[in-house]
């Protein structure tokens, strides 16, 4: 299956020559965050390209603090184009061929219409962006957050119906945020399955920990993926290059033995 790990701030570095000397895929983080997109984007975007030469895939996370792309105030939804705009760019120019995008849902609004017009809503706002990002050979992906079911990502693939929207799996939220086992995640979302963040936690905070230290049903969430969406892109995710490194020869070793 085709692996990555993410590049976690000053570690971008070290990161990228653990890809190439691993031959896996490289996820880039700093193009999430608002202090960067308000920086000097040519440097940064330079100084990735440098970095991640010769790897590949590459996948670039999208800002998502304060977010809302189905705000009702237009202001905040053009604060939002702004800044998934320059995060795009900055994802064209470095030759990405992913891009993570969290869709921000609240479950805590219950009010009926929220829910029901929430697809519609966000492709509103991320067809534009997925017809250019087409264009440049890149997909859009909806990562979970504190979604409960997978069945609003599912509605959002499926009324998109563009080759360049998909779905992403973050096994570690759902562990936090949802009742809804990874596996029953993965099936559901199926062959749309583009790219998942795996790392693990006890199921009360999000901690990012190596593969193989929380509660994740490791066995079950890899047979799901071998059976439902064996092309996803499997992402290890924690919060420094050496849990990263422990946590990919744990999934390896998993990948081996299911």
């Amino acid at each position: 299956m085709n692996l990555a790990i993410n590049a976690v701030g000053e570690e971008l570095q070290s990161s990228a020559d653990y890809c190439r000397t691993e031959g896996i895929g490289i996820e880039i983080t700093d193009f999430a965050f608002p202090w960067n997109l308000d920086s000097d984007q040519q440097e940064l975007i330079d100084k990735h390209i440098r970095a991640v030469e010769g790897i590949q895939p590459i996948v670039t996370h999208g800002p998502f603090f304060e977010l809302n792309v189905v705000s009702f105030d237009m202001a905040i939804k053009d604060v939002c184009r702004q800044r998934h705009r320059v995060s795009l760019d900055a994802a064209k120019k470095i030759g990405a061929d992913i891009y993570v995008a969290h869709t921000n849902f609240n479950p805590m609004i219950r009010q009926p219409s929220y829910r029901a017009k929430f697809a519609s809503r966000l492709l509103d706002f991320w067809l534009p962006f997925a017809d250019d990002a087409a264009i440049n050979n890149i997909v859009i992906v909806f990562e979970n957050n504190w979604e409960n079911s997978p069945e609003i990502h599912a509605e959002i693939v499926s009324k998109a119906n563009h080759k360049s929207l998909k779905a992403s799996f973050d096994n570690g939220h759902a562990l936090v945020f949802s009742g809804v086992c990874a596996a029953d995640w993965i099936k559901m979302l199926g062959t749309d399955l583009n790219h998942c963040h795996l790392h693990d936690n006890f199921g009360e905070l999000d901690q990012h920990n190596p593969i193989g230290t929380g509660k994740e049903d490791w066995t079950k969430l890899i047979n799901a993926l071998r059976n439902h969406a064996p092309n996803a892109l499997l992402v290890v995710e924690s919060d420094s290059l050496e849990k990263n490194k422990i946590g990919l020869d744990k999934l390896r070793s998993f990948l081996k033995t299911n």
